[in-house]
């Protein structure tokens, strides 16, 4: 492409970058568009003119009667035609795609004309989509003068439309256009499934994890979750079926929206434990609505819970992953909540039913009345340390913001006879070893207690 050819249609060094924006330059023209030096001709309502809806005039003089009505039918605003998604392929020469409608496939490269899977798109011949992609891609241009579109449809004042995206890249010109812009390749259809389940558990009714939202038994949820269910799977038909969907998803419900939601979910189940602990110590086992919960099987929802989220981690990451990206958003959240529930169960180191004035005689083992004790001193059901193993697991560079935190742990522990010594040694060698050689790292002597 010359330099004078560019500068007949120059689309000029900025587009708009909101859909207000992108609106106003759909209805007039923008100042920073170059204008051809040529007078503009009075436009006459002859058959070498067409007006599009957006009030661009196009001169397809050169055209046949044939090609002329395929340009009507692609510029005019009555084609019904709209965009589904697009994309940019740079396996190979660079392309870019643009599924629309109708399973209609319109492709575009600098090495040759548009090529258009409708059918129609002969040789030398635009068919109506491509047409209407120039239509789109001319839209910022100045309407002062009628645009020449060359004989063949692939350009529009020489100008290759490859040339036109080139300029301002796919993902602006989507974004001006209120297209959907595929960034990465799609997943297969397992994945989509997975992904999916995971996306709409954010708004299941009962607050379910992902990993309960996508189990098939329903027969014992209330009849809301099973309505959001059947809602969940026809959503995924049409996803399956519609990329666009499914991207529109993923720009609704974005990782760090899942993510948050999925944390939420976790500390308001923490919440709930623990209430329920001290409901039971208060009334005892109740036939009340509320739930209540002994010593026992409250460490055994902390348990479960604590699970959940080392569980939730591994799935999002593997273990490469996990190493480039230790400030994950996950990661973050993950370290908040554990030291949370650590702490809060390192405050109740003692007989929880001492004084109780209710029922039978408590237990008087320190494994079933001491939530402390219940959890650290005997192996939980993976057979590690409690909320340590995991936390262990996430990357020390989050950790360590939390250190004066686990400083406080240390200590309560530390001062307790329930610790068991090897939790001890895990979180002291954590806590001494590693941010020695975290501060010989960076060059900087010992740290004090207080960084966050």
């Amino acid at each position: 492409m010359s330099a004078e050819a560019l500068s007949k249609l120059s689309l000029g060094e900025k587009m708009v970058t909101t859909r207000a924006g992108a609106a106003r330059a759909r209805t007039a023209p923008l100042q920073q568009l170059d204008r051809s030096p040529s007078s503009s001709p009075e436009v006459s309502p002859t058959p070498s003119l067409i007006e599009s809806a957006d009030g661009h005039v196009y001169d397809v003089s050169a055209f046949d009667d044939d090609l002329r009505r395929r340009a009507k039918r692609g510029l005019m605003g009555d084609n019904d035609i709209t965009m589904k998604f697009c994309k940019e392929i740079e396996d190979g020469p660079k392309q870019y795609v643009f599924h629309l409608e109708d399973d209609i496939t319109v492709a575009m490269h600098e090495s040759g004309a548009p090529k258009c899977s409708c059918g129609a798109n002969e040789p030398g011949k635009a068919c109506k989509h491509i047409f209407w992609m120039l239509g789109q891609l001319t839209t910022a241009a100045p309407k002062a003068q009628p645009l020449q579109i060359d004989k063949d449809g692939s350009s529009v004042r020489n100008i290759h439309p490859a040339a036109i995206i080139d300029r301002f890249s796919l993902e602006t010109i989507a974004s001006n256009l209120e297209w959907t812009y595929q960034e990465d390749a799609m997943p297969d259809e397992d994945e989509m499934l997975d992904e999916i389940a995971n996306m709409l558990s954010v708004f299941e009714p009962t607050e379910a994890l992902p990993s309960e939202f996508k189990r098939d038994q329903t027969s014992d949820l209330p009849e809301r979750s099973q309505k959001y269910r059947e809602l969940r799977n026809l959503i995924t038909q049409h996803a399956i079926r519609n990329p666009a969907l499914f991207i529109q998803l993923q720009e609704i419900v974005p990782p760090t929206f899942q993510a948050q939601t999925f944390f939420d979910k976790i500390n308001h189940r923490v919440d709930r434990a623990f209430q329920a602990l001290d409901e039971y110590v208060e009334r005892g086992p109740t036939n009340t609505q509320s739930e209540a919960l002994d010593v026992r099987n409250c460490a055994a929802r902390l348990e479960a819970l604590v699970e959940a989220i080392d569980d939730y981690y591994r799935e999002q990451f593997d273990e490469e992953q996990m190493e480039d990206e230790p400030n994950t958003n996950i990661a973050v959240l993950a370290v908040v909540t554990l030291l949370r529930i650590l702490e809060e169960v390192t405050r109740r180191d003692y007989d929880a039913y001492a004084g109780i004035a209710w029922g039978p005689m408590p237990p008087t083992d320190s494994q079933d009345n001491n939530l402390l004790v219940c959890l650290m001193r005997t192996t939980s059901k993976n057979h590690g340390l409690f909320a340590l193993d995991t936390l262990l697991k996430l990357p020390q560079e989050v950790m360590l913001r939390h250190h004066a935190e686990l400083l406080d742990i240390e200590e309560r522990l530390g001062a307790s006879p329930n610790t068991s010594p090897a939790y001890m040694d895990s979180l002291r060698t954590f806590l001494h070893e590693n941010r020695k050689r975290a501060a010989s790292e960076s060059g900087g002597g010992t740290a004090k207690r207080a960084m966050t």
